[in-house]
């Protein structure tokens, strides 16, 4: 019979078509490359410098290279694994993107774990899905498929049991290489600082310009509790046994937190030619002027996402950013029950409750609020009737529901704690969110924006204005009530209102990512305001809250510190050790953010001063001690 050599495809052999082993390495290379091209493709830009930076350009194609390399010698057919390959990496592509672009939040390791819930709640979402990518796509995996068919590996002489054993050893070793490179390469902080990104406590430009295959092995590590390097557990279990503390004297005032979808008022600026009339915001500034009312700013976790975080930071008086050195979700960190303004509230005699009219398993908050101790948690399903607007359930809706609920726990006669999360005005805010453009607010521009930039503003606006709405709403119905009530109202972040603060920059808002310079604090500054009714203003003393309370002049708050200046107010923030402490040093910093400080008298630290450094080493010391090794029970 005549011989062939390797590689020969001639017509005259019969199919499927065989080769030497020698050649699925080469091949495998080559398709990888192909395939980490057409992943790169779901991106909404390619930053050029994936090309540009080698160290970067690598640590985005190695995980294909081994993930086919593995596919590979478990199928024994290059084309078989890559076709794997291919499906399972371009499926994790495709749902990083639309997940941005729903949520404006990546997709994370944790996530695999609700894959059910993830695919249930992709229906309910008005995805942009670019069908011309996908036909690609599947052409490629058609092409690959039809290789697995038709060209196969010459058969070794060695026995099958042989051949299977080293399939395995092959595949076990790739998957070996790809998982030490992720605890070591990629959990690495000096290789994430030697990648060009211009954001890095954002997780959505992190993913976008350092790559989907990076970000996402990098977050296999991240999301876990970071242990500070000069902590001492007895030392610290000594601290908090010596920390005074006074025994609660509640005042039982209705406590309703309102964290409001990406509020801001960026329309405040000069930009703007708003008469009182077309105002956005006339119920904001209004409520602004009370005599019952304080604003400032909250600083927050996160720019333009993590909203997740900015409810742990207030309502455990934790920081995110003190869980560990590298970017992490807290929800995503959290796995048991944890001491909470919830279950210090409830400890004195209100009824906790929250809501939020969003996926219960998005952040895993199902189970969130139950660990934080939330007497009763309300998600989507409770909103089966209620309007949407901008693909989400309205800002109307929910305070109808609000109202309702208010008046329903009202007849128990236990004063209430609630705490709200909106979602109408989520992004992305593009020019379909909310209808045609005819049909929108229009802006009123002292001079001219560019196109993107107006019709973005537009969009946000326009929900901007129903969330105002929702605000006044809620005044005016309380405004009305005999029992007192503490309306707390803030955004959870600042909007994302284009790549590279492309709104922002148009207005001419210097957004700086420097923390060496003050007004980098403004990108995680959304707007707080506490309101009272006639009757809370009474039992809150409102005349001589601020002071008693020693809130900032300037206004700025850390969210970590909110929660627990609350509880003070009603009269239980400084009966348990945590709580005490916490308020006790926003007295001295109100604000710390990510290694930065605001002092008492509103100067700002680009690091912490060296006479309060002790205090802020342990606060974080006493974060990981609860987070670690304290234990609080059910209720």
């Amino acid at each position: 019979m005549r011989q062939h050599p390797p590689g020969d495809f001639s017509p005259r052999r019969s199919l499927p078509l065989h080769w030497a082993a020698g050649w699925s390495l080469p091949l495998a290379v080559l398709l990888s490359i192909g395939i980490w091209y057409l992943c790169l493709r779901t991106m909404p830009v390619i930053p050029s410098t994936f090309f540009t930076t080698p160290l970067l350009g690598l640590l985005n194609w190695a995980p294909v290279l081994l993930v086919v390399l593995a596919c590979t010698c478990a199928l024994g057919n290059v084309f078989a694994g890559s076709a794997v390959a291919l499906l399972a990496l371009g499926l994790l592509n495709f749902a990083n993107q639309l997940k941005i672009a729903a949520r404006d939040d990546p997709v994370v390791p944790q996530d695999l774990t609700m894959l059910r819930e993830a695919l249930a709640a992709a229906g309910s979402y008005d995805l942009s899905i670019d069908w011309g990518l996908v036909r690609l796509f599947a052409l490629a995996l058609a092409a690959l498929v039809l290789g697995a068919a038709l060209v196969r590996t010459r058969r070794s002489r060695l026995p099958l049991p042989v051949r299977l054993v080293g399939r395995l050893a092959g595949c076990l070793a790739c998957c070996g290489v790809l998982t030490g490179l992720t605890l070591t390469v990629y959990a690495s902080p000096a290789v994430f600082d030697a990648l060009p990104c211009t954001n890095r406590f954002n997780m959505t430009t992190v993913y976008d310009q350092t790559g989907f295959h990076f970000a996402f092995l990098r977050n296999v590590t991240q999301n876990a509790l970071q242990k500070p390097a000069h902590f001492d557990k007895a030392a610290t279990e000594r601290a908090i046994a010596a920390t005074p503390t006074t025994a609660a004297d509640p005042v039982p005032v209705n406590v309703i937190f309102v964290m409001s979808e990406a509020f801001c008022d960026v329309t405040d600026d000069d930009a703007f030619a708003w008469t009182a009339e077309t105002d956005p915001l006339r119920n904001y500034h209004a409520l602004q002027q009370s005599d019952t009312a304080l604003s400032g700013r909250l600083i927050v976790p996160n720019y333009g996402g993590g909203t997740a975080n900015t409810e742990f930071d207030v309502l455990t008086g934790m920081q995110t950013a003190m869980l560990s050195d590298a970017g992490v979700s807290s929800f995503r960190v959290l796995h048991k029950n944890v001491d909470s303004v919830f279950r210090q509230a409830s400890a004195h005699g209100w009824q906790t409750a929250f809501i939020h009219p969003g996926k219960a398993w998005f952040y895993n908050r199902q189970n969130i609020y139950r660990w934080l101790g939330a007497d009763s948690a309300v998600f989507e399903d409770a909103f089966a009737d209620a309007a949407y607007k901008g693909g989400y359930v309205s800002d109307a809706a929910l305070t109808d529901y609000i109202i309702a609920d208010y008046e329903a726990r009202a007849q128990t006669g236990r004063p209430q704690f609630t705490y709200v999360t909106t979602i109408q005005n989520h992004m992305a805010y593009t020019e379909s969110k909310y209808g045609k453009a005819r049909d929108l607010y229009p802006l009123r521009l002292a001079a001219p924006l560019p196109a993107e930039a107006e019709t973005m503003l537009t969009v946000y606006t326009h929900g901007l204005r129903d969330a105002d709405a929702m605000l006044g709403e809620l005044a005016a119905y309380f405004a009305q009530r005999d029992e007192p009530v503490l309306l707390i109202w803030f955004g959870d972040h600042l909007p994302s209102l284009g790549d590279d603060y492309l709104c922002y920059r148009a207005l001419g808002l210097d957004m700086a990512s420097d923390p060496r310079q003050d007004s980098w604090l403004d990108a995680y500054a959304p707007p707080l305001l506490l309101w009272a009714n006639p009757a809370g203003a009474a039992a809150l003393d409102f005349d001589t809250l601020a002071a008693r309370l020693a809130l900032p002049a300037d206004g700025r708050l850390s969210a970590s510190f909110l929660g627990a200046a609350v509880l003070e107010a009603i009269g239980c923030g400084t009966s348990d050790p945590f709580f005490a402490f916490v308020n006790e040093l926003r007295r001295a910093l109100p604000v710390i953010e990510r290694g930065t400080a605001v002092d008492a008298q509103g100067t700002y630290h680009p690091t912490i001063p060296a006479a309060l450094a002790e205090q802020v080493q342990a606060y974080r010391s006493r974060i990981y001690h609860r987070m670690k090794h304290e234990t609080c029970p059910a209720p």
